[in-house]
């Protein structure tokens, strides 16, 4: 689908604010013609929190300019005039674009090229309609406010270089960004988020906070975890671990590599390829490992070496009606000493060719983008029965992806990913129960980590890309996308329906969850999959002691350690509760009396002992440095401890972002931080 039937259909399908924002680009374009009259537009639709136009215009625009296009915006905001739809036919909106009337406040001497293009790359059975608001007129399907005074508050954000429909060699235009809000509150709010957002950007906080780092040397997309993000992990690693065993779940390893041909088997390959990174080509020969580029290498030079020498005595090869009878011909007419030359050139082309072809078949490995086929097999393993299902394997496995270089970001989008997975066999009967037993899960995540706004995208397939980006089984599609939704209907659970979204193998719902300050991120997944069980030829004994094909559930309500983690660093500005703190507990101890060491360091051992994460800080800075430094590193819970604290067996207890909480006899300071982190309190 090409770039403006796509800005068509979003246009059709517009919400509220995205209907405000789309007519504050049309205002934004009547600005930029107020001040030059020159400027040729081509698309200007909203976007996530905001709107763009692209234009070509000789004058760079730059944020200086903001200022005055905003103060000449304000004048048609003001003006109140009102979005008129106009439909017209196709000659007349050609008509209109030759005379330079589209997206312009009169008629010009130059065309309007862009929308020219667009007009004529519109479906013939599709309506044209026109919006005319004041003097601006411009192709567009709508919607739009009833007037331009309807638009409220907005700002231009920023100026970007964008090539026309996204392709290099089309025009280089400059898209100019802004956003539009009902009130001016709403568009304060926002920009207060986005300062409060810098201020919790997990690639600011996770190298201050120590947790992750991502080195040049390792490699782009590849995260180090230092300890302290070790730390994380470890917890909700045993968060799953015990969610999952009550849940009835049994842990799975597998190894991060595997043959070509399970992923052919799984199908994958092709449809997943360009996510992958490249195959391992390994070739054995008498238990040695063989140099495969090298034997291809000896090929090519052979064949290359017997071209050069036709070529050479032949000059007609090159034409394309000569024949292998002229050609025969030719070479009995050749001198003895050329024909024995050729002779050898053949001869080595053909036994380089024979020693490649005894070698065995080479070995091609990948490594793992998925854990999905490695379960697979686990469950084929063993034969099954009925009685064995519903069967839940779970592991945290390690999975590559090869994502663009320019898609990378922190720990949001990463090469790298220790995902929460499993996957649910089940019979049809089960899988009401299995899927929303899952999402149940999901929400007794949200509940803990104090996600309160989230979202499920069910995604379902696009009947028209069948055996293209869809498995070519047109019946259990249409059968597992009304089980999933009558699963989500049936719960409760706000969920909006995507349609061309679905993985290859089945409908699937993506998890968008908000943090705290209101920022969206897509953190879990929940698939249903009815291709790779028959692919692998997965079988249960039913009850008639008939063999069926199991439906398969994959499920990662944590999603991966990379994502998820990068989603609570921002959601609690690195403020973490105390059971999933990094440090836990870090001991001060004032001035350097060797009594009072002695009982921090009694205190340490305990907590130690009972697998508290503490520290102690035994420098001989005063005690305002040690808290401080505490506070930096956003350590949970500070215990102080000064002579009178040694004389009553006592903590002074001081909690990040609560202050100074008073003094507590030790055993019970003590057990407050044992309960807190047994039951995972939100603070």
């Amino acid at each position: 689908m090409n770039e403006e039937r796509k800005t068509l259909e979003q246009r059709a399908t517009m919400t509220d604010i995205e209907g405000l924002r789309h007519s504050a680009s049309h205002v934004l374009a009547t600005a930029i013609l107020k001040i030059w009259p020159e400027a040729q537009f081509a698309a200007g639709p909203p976007v996530e929190n905001g709107f763009y136009y692209d234009v070509d215009l000789p004058h760079r625009i730059s944020t200086e300019d903001f200022e005055k296009i905003e103060a000449e915006m304000k004048k048609e905001i003001k003006a109140n005039h009102p979005f008129e739809r106009m439909e017209v036919s196709r000659d007349e909106a050609l008509e209109l674009g030759k005379k330079g009337r589209l997206a312009a406040l009169s008629e010009r001497d130059q065309p309007s090229k862009f929308k020219i293009d667009i007009i004529e790359n519109i479906p013939r059975d599709e309506k044209i309609s026109l919006y005319r608001s004041g003097d601006f007129i411009d192709l567009c399907a709508g919607p739009h406010v009833m007037r331009t005074g309807n638009i409220g508050a907005f700002k231009l954000t920023n100026v970007a270089s964008a090539y026309y429909k996204g392709d290099e060699k089309n025009p280089q235009l400059q898209r100019i960004y802004g956003t539009a809000f009902k009130t001016k509150k709403e568009l304060d709010d926002y920009f207060a988020m986005l300062e409060e957002a810098k201020k919790r950007d997990h690639r600011k906080l996770g190298k201050e906070l120590e947790i992750f780092i991502i080195d040049d040397d390792v490699g782009p997309g590849l995260p180090l975890w230092l300890p302290r993000g070790g730390a994380i992990i470890d917890e909700l690693e045993k968060l799953a671990r015990e969610t999952e065993f009550a849940a009835g779940y049994q842990r799975v390893r597998t190894p991060h590599i595997a043959r070509e041909q399970l992923y052919l088997k799984s199908g994958h390959l092709p449809y997943y390829a360009e996510s992958m990174f490249p195959p391992m080509t390994l070739r054995a020969e008498g238990g040695k490992k063989v140099d495969v580029e090298a034997q291809a290498r000896s090929i090519e030079q052979a064949d290359q070496l017997l071209l050069e020498s036709l070529e050479k005595i032949f000059p007609r090869l090159k034409d394309s009606d000569y024949s292998l009878e002229e050609f025969e011909k030719d070479f009995w007419q050749q001198s003895k000493q050329s024909q024995i030359h050729l002779e050898k050139s053949a001869i080595a082309s053909l036994f380089s060719k024979s020693k490649w072809a005894q070698l065995p078949r080479p070995d091609r490995y990948y490594l793992k983008a998925m854990n999905c086929p490695h379960h697979h097999k686990l469950f084929a393993a063993v034969p099954r029965s009925y009685r064995d299902l519903p069967l839940r394997l779970a592991e945290y496995g390690t999975c590559y992806r090869y994502e663009q270089s320019g898609e990378l970001f922190g720990l949001m989008r990463v090469r790298s990913m220790q995902m929460n997975d499993a996957h649910i066999y089940c019979t049809p009967e089960q899988f009401e129960a299995e899927f929303n037993a899952v999402n149940e899960m999901y929400l007794k995540y949200f509940k803990l980590f104090g996600i309160d706004k989230y979202l499920m995208r069910f995604s379902t397939h696009d009947p028209t890309k069948l055996g293209q980006k869809f498995v070519d089984e047109p019946e259990l599609w249409k059968q597992t996308e009304i089980m999933t939704r009558n699963v989500l209907k049936n719960s409760g659970i706000n969920y909006v329906e995507v349609a061309n979204e679905a993985a290859f193998y089945g409908p699937k719902i993506d998890v968008q969850a908000w943090s705290a300050i209101g920022r969206e991120f897509s953190i879990a997944t929940n698939q249903v999959d009815f291709a790779q069980p028959r692919r692998f030829n997965l079988v249960y004994k039913d009850r008639d002691n008939t063999e069926k094909t199991p439906l398969c559930i994959h499920r990662a309500p944590l999603g991966t350690h990379e994502r998820f983690i990068g989603f609570l660093i921002e959601h609690y500005a690195g403020n973490f509760p105390l059971w999933l703190s990094p440090e836990q507990v870090r001991i001060l101890p004032i001035g350097d009396d060797a009594k009072v060491l002695d009982y921090s360091m009694s205190i340490l051992n305990e907590l130690r002992a009972r697998q508290v994460r503490a520290e102690i800080d035994k420098s001989s800075d005063n005690i305002n440095g040690k808290i401080q430094r505490a506070e930096q590193m956003k350590v949970h819970t500070m215990f102080v401890i000064g002579k009178r604290d040694l004389e009553a067996d006592a903590v002074s207890v001081r909690v990040h972002g609560k202050g100074n909480l008073g003094a507590k006899p030790r055993a019970e300071a003590l057990a407050d931080i044992l309960s807190s982190i047994k039951k995972r309190r939100a603070s």
